[in-house]
Formats: structure tokens, sequence, C-alpha cells
């Protein structure tokens, strides 16, 4: 943090100042009311700048101007007069600025300037003029800004210093020159795309429209004319140099964002139009795979339909979308994003396309996969059923679709952990995991393992012919993944039975614990009517 001095009798212009120097917290701030509370501070202190009154009650003929000066403390002086004595003492001087203490915008323009300074120090700045006076005059003006001034002498010269030099940030030049004129030199420097939107000011004694056209033709960015006003010269550097500030600000920022910030834009019709490095970097695509596509390509099986239709029909209606997805990797990796999608308008209100903001939440959503996942079979585990069953049941009567929640039983499994180990038992867990996997594939399709060998899937599907389908494909996989079983006659293989509830509607508004008891009473049917069945109610 930079230290910077406040020198006034009142209390009011410090207070003042302090404030809005606080916006930025860039500066401590010390004040002091006389010359010589300035002094000690000054001897006690390395300040960066100084906004200053130097007409103080123990020091009325400028003498705390002269210690700053000679401190090299850049300084704007703080004044209640403007007039024509005065201002000639301010260039005189060799001020930074001078303001009138009396006007907040003037105060505010103060804590502009000395803001701006800290990006302006050490900044290089060529001037080219084949006057030694004029040269000298404006690198006196300029350092008071805190810049690094070059000077060149003709236009080969400063052609030869930004040859040299790449960190030219700003060149002011004559017009009337011998050999080169200031016109020509900027076509010149206009050629290098080094410096092809370097600021370029060019300075003249004439003062006619069609010279003008001439210079901003030919790539001037602003011109003066001589003999050269202090005031303006400064005006227009510092808003060459405010503008110059804020352009890095938002590149800092958009790069920032950029390479932090998970985000993407698309047309109307949902086609990726830009995406961040974030983007590409979490999903593993380049840029030039996404522009174009649309985000199914990060799509992931494991997301719901409905999901992206609630989200599409959201957004196209005007309206934010917020929610948690899981997306597909180009490596086939997954990642989560907690996302915000907002449409864009244009100014009659229409929707020209849409915006979305990710936050990656993968480890978040990784630790939760743990607590809700069975660590043998990596199926979902009864704790997560008992959160989900029941919103499952009440999406589907709210969706018109039939829902059905199926409950299975290894048969005999006891007596096969007892003949061939439990370290083969598990390896049968396993695969009939993984078969119950390869058979229940639909994203609505949820499966657990409730406990032990007993496992549950809930099922949303458009007719009772579907669930009676992939129930009879479930059943006939594990059958025939043919482990011996000599213990489970008739077959002598792995079997499963089945338990059943198909829930057509939800009239009688039955809970989860119902519709659970249901299924288990079923299974046991299954179990005593033969076990490798299925039997099932319909509700």
């Amino acid at each position: 943090m930079k230290n910077l001095l406040i020198v006034d009798n009142s209390s009011v212009v410090p207070n003042i100042l302090s404030d809005f120097f606080s916006e930025t917290n860039e500066f401590k701030i010390h004040t002091a009311k006389s010359f010589q509370e300035a002094k000690e501070l000054i001897k006690n202190c390395k300040f960066f700048a100084s906004i200053s009154n130097i007409v103080l009650p123990d020091a009325l003929n400028g003498e705390l101007l002269g210690l700053l000066h000679e401190e090299n403390i850049p300084t704007v002086v703080l004044t209640s007069s403007l007039d024509a004595e005065s201002i000639k003492n301010m260039r005189k001087a060799n001020v930074t600025d001078y303001i009138s203490k009396d006007s907040i915008h003037e105060l505010k323009s103060a804590c502009t300037l000395i803001n701006l300074l800290t990006y302006t120090k050490e900044l290089e700045i060529l001037v080219v003029d084949d006057s030694e006076i004029i040269r000298n005059q404006l690198e006196d003006k300029l350092k008071t800004l805190l810049f690094k001034v070059h000077t060149a002498r003709s236009g080969f010269e400063a052609l030869s210093i930004l040859d040299k030099n790449k960190s030219i940030q700003l060149i002011i030049t004559d017009y009337h020159m011998e050999e080169m004129d200031g016109l020509e030199l900027i076509k010149k420097v206009r050629k290098n795309e080094i410096y092809s939107d370097t600021p370029i000011i060019i300075m003249t004694t004439e003062n006619n429209n069609e010279l003008k056209v001439k210079f901003y033709k030919s790539g001037a960015t602003d011109f003066l004319i001589k003999p050269i006003l202090d005031e303006e010269l400064k005006a227009k550097i510092v808003d060459i140099f405010i503008k110059m500030k804020q352009i890095n600000e938002i590149r800092y920022f958009n790069k920032t964002i950029d390479e932090n910030v998970i985000t993407s834009s698309t047309d109307i019709k949902g086609v990726i139009t830009n995406v961040s490095k974030a983007f590409c970097e979490i999903s593993g695509y380049k840029k030039s795979e996404l522009i174009g596509k649309t985000h199914r390509i990060v799509r992931h099986p494991d997301m719901p339909k409905s999901l992206y239709e609630e989200l599409w029909g959201t957004i196209t209606s005007g309206n934010t979308w917020k929610g948690e997805v899981k997306n597909l990797r180009s490596d086939g990796n997954y990642y989560w994003v907690k996302v915000i999608i907002e449409p864009n308008f244009d100014k009659a209100g229409k929707i020209i396309g849409y915006t979305s903001v990710r936050q990656d939440i993968t480890d978040k959503k990784r630790i939760y996969e743990l607590s809700i996942t069975d660590g043998l079979t990596s199926l979902y585990n009864r704790r997560y059923f008992n959160d989900i069953a029941q919103e499952h049941i009440e999406d589907s009567v709210r969706t018109n679709t039939i829902f059905a929640f199926l409950i299975l039983d290894i048969d005999n499994f006891k007596k096969y952990n007892d003949t061939y180990g439990h370290q083969m038992g598990d390896d049968v867990l396993i695969s009939v995991a993984n078969s119950l996997k390869d058979t229940f594939k639909r994203s609505d399709d949820k499966i657990f393992r409730l406990g032990g060998e007993e496992f549950g899937v809930l099922i949303s599907a458009k007719t009772k012919a579907d669930i009676l389908k992939l129930a009879s494909e479930a059943r006939s996989n594990i059958k025939f993944l043919g482990i011996e079983h000599e213990k489970n006659p008739p077959l002598q293989v792995i079997t499963a039975s089945f338990g059943l509830v198909i829930l057509i509607s939800n009239e009688n508004n039955l809970k989860l614990d119902d519709i659970y008891k249901l299924g288990d009473d079923k299974l046991y049917e299954a179990k005593d009517n033969g076990r490798n069945r299925i039997e099932y109610i319909e509700i």
C-alpha cells in the first residue's frame, strides 16, 4: 500500500479526499494541517504523492511546495483561487496538477489523477520534435505524471527508437519537421503491428479542418495546437491513459474470467458460440471442437431427459435456470457443475441467446456419491433409496408415467456363501449388480443394493408392458450369467426371485413404506412359488 500525503489546514477537504480514496484502498492516507506537521511526516515516511494546499498558516510563501519538490514527491496543489497569477505560478512550479479545493468535482478528479499515477509510473512515452526547447519542456511536463520520457529530434530517429524499444505507450510528435514530417511518421508507425493501436498525438501550429482530417485518417489519436497549453496537454494525456487503464483492467478481468470461470454462450437454438478456457479445461475439449456444437457434446447419460426439458422450458420462457448437472468429459470421465443459465435479450426484449456460468462441484459431489454408494457393487445404497424413492414416485404421478418398484433377492445365497466362501459370494454380488446395470440402462432407472443379497430398482415407463419386459430381462440375464450354485436346484446356477409393484395411478396416495411392503410380500411369494420367478401386483 502506497503512502499519500494530504495537507490542508481544514478538516473538511482531507476527510472528503480520504473518503474518495477509501473506495480503491490503494493508499495509506497521512494528513497534516500545517507545514511543520507535513515536514515531520515527510521526514519519517516515503510518500508516493501528495495533494496539498501550499499556503498554510505557518508557511504563507509556498515553502511546502519547495519541500515537496526537493523530496521528489509528485503534487496536486489545492488552491482557493484560480486567477491568472495563481495559474502562472503553478505552471512555473511544474506541479503534477492544480485544482480548486472548493469543487467536489475537482477533488474527485484529483483522486482519479493520483490513482492514475500508480499506472503511469515508469510507462514510456516518446516525444518527437526538432526543437530542443520544446522537447525539454514536454519532457518536464510529462515527468510530473511519472512517465519515463524518450525524445527524438526527427522522424528517422523516432523510428529507430521505436524499433529498439517495444514498450512505448504514447507518441507525441510535431507535424513540421525536416526530412520526415509528423504525418509521414504516423503512417510509418502504423505499419508496425506493435504500434498499430498506440495512441499518437500530433502537434502543429496550423489549425484548419483539412489538415485535421489528414491527421485522423493517417492514424492520429488527437492533436494539439502550438503553443501548447499545459492544461490541455495533461487533460488529453490523462484521458488517454485513463481509458488505457480501464481497457487493460477489463482485459485482465476477462482473462481471469476466461481462465477461471466455466462459461459458455449459445445462440437462440442452443448452438455454442463461445466458451471459456476453463470450460475447455474441465470438459477436455478444444474450443474449436465446441464452437458450433450444442451442449449435448458434454451431456452425461446419467442425467434424466426431464431435467433438460425443464431447463430448456425455463430459459426459452425468459427466466433463469439454476441446477446441478453431471457432464461427460471427452475422455469418458465425468464432472459435476452447479449451473446458472440466463437468456440474453436485445433492446426490444427479444431473446437472442443464452449465457451460462458454471461452478465445478465435482469434489463435493464425489464425496456425496461415496456417502450414497455401496462400496462393494458401486450401486446406490439404502440411504439414497430412502432419500429419493418418494420423490421418484411423485415425479411419475406428476408426469403421467407408470412407476414401478422392483425388489429382488439372490436365491439360496446363504447356502452359496457356506459352500463357496464369502469372497466368491462378494464376486456374485458384483456380477449381479453389473447384470442389473446392463439391463436398466435408462437415465430414469435407479438401481440400489438395499442390503445383503437384496437389490431394488425404481422404474418409470410409458406402459406396463415395458416394465414387465425389463423385469423379465433382468431375471433372465442373472440366470444366464451361468454362475455355478450346486445348492440352488433345479438349475444349480445363481438365480434371483423378484417382487414387482406397478403403480398405474396413485389414487390411494400410497407412500414409500406401503409400496416397499407390497414389493417385499411379492418377493416372498416368488420365493414360496419356487424361486427364479417374478410375482407382481398392479395398483
